[in-house]
């Protein structure tokens, strides 16, 4: 398993026993040898953000911060080696679903969760704060 920095607010990636909101197989990637891995997404509520883990591995998130009603997203990240494969579109689009679901409006701060919004102005366009 790759090992990848803390974030600079100190915080952990160990997995804990949250439930996912989103678990499937991935589909394969190169070099990859066997099943696809295990794709889980949860709501690390304690650490502000969402994360997409592979297999276990912490392989992308997507920060928010909660302020009157809504929801700013100021930061997604994607491992370098993990890039190009969907993986910061598929943790967004949860934190974005999951926004809908709890009738939260957005900030989309971050041009990556902005790009996502515009290019599914149906399914989000009107969470815009």
């Amino acid at each position: 398993m790759r090992s990848h920095p803390s974030p600079p607010d100190g915080t952990t990636d160990a997995a804990d026993s949250r439930q996912p909101l989103v678990s499937r197989r991935a589909p394969p990637y190169p070099g990859c040898m066997s099943e696809s891995p295990e794709v889980e997404i949860v709501d690390a509520a304690e650490q502000g953000r969402f994360e997409l883990r592979v297999g276990g591995e912490l392989v992308s998130f997507v920060d928010y911060a909660d302020h009157d009603g809504r929801r700013a997203f100021p930061h997604t990240q994607t491992y370098p080696e993990f890039g190009g494969r969907g993986y910061g579109t598929q943790v967004v689009r949860a934190a974005l679903d999951e926004a809908v679901a709890a009738g939260r409006s957005v900030v989309p701060s971050c041009p990556f969760v902005r790009a996502v919004v515009q290019q599914h102005p149906a399914e989000y366009g009107a969470l815009v704060a």
